[in-house]
């Protein structure tokens, strides 16, 4: 997060894919607390780097506002997020509220389910 250059510029599509534009800043958070470890999402981490999408794990995040202004703030085209609680459905509605409000409705998000 800190520390580094931010390219806000996006990476052509892949062949096939018109119009598709792949996210060039991505961020991977677990949300809630659960006794596991966060070696899936640290892997997530380091997979979307070796395939060109600057990624920062944020480890465990429980607030939907502060999650979206880290989203504004390091521009992030995608985020993936690690549900470790039974509150995910309630933390989703509330961080794209947070979204709308910050101006960031553009952003993917794409969901784990921790067990």
């Amino acid at each position: 997060m800190a520390g580094e250059a931010l390219d806000a510029s996006r990476q052509p599509a892949a062949p096939g894919l018109r119009g598709v534009r792949r996210p060039r800043r991505g961020l991977v958070a677990i949300v809630g607390h659960i006794r596991t470890s966060d070696r899936h999402a640290r892997a997530v981490a380091d997979s979307l780097a070796e395939h060109g999408i600057s990624a920062s794990f944020l480890g465990r995040v429980d607030c939907p506002a502060q999650l979206a202004t880290t989203i504004a703030h390091e521009d992030a085209g995608m985020v993936e997020l690690f549900l470790a609680s039974g509150r995910g459905v309630a933390f989703l509605r509330d961080l794209l509220r947070e979204l709308g409000r910050v101006g960031r409705q553009d952003v993917s998000i794409v969901v784990h389910r921790l067990t």
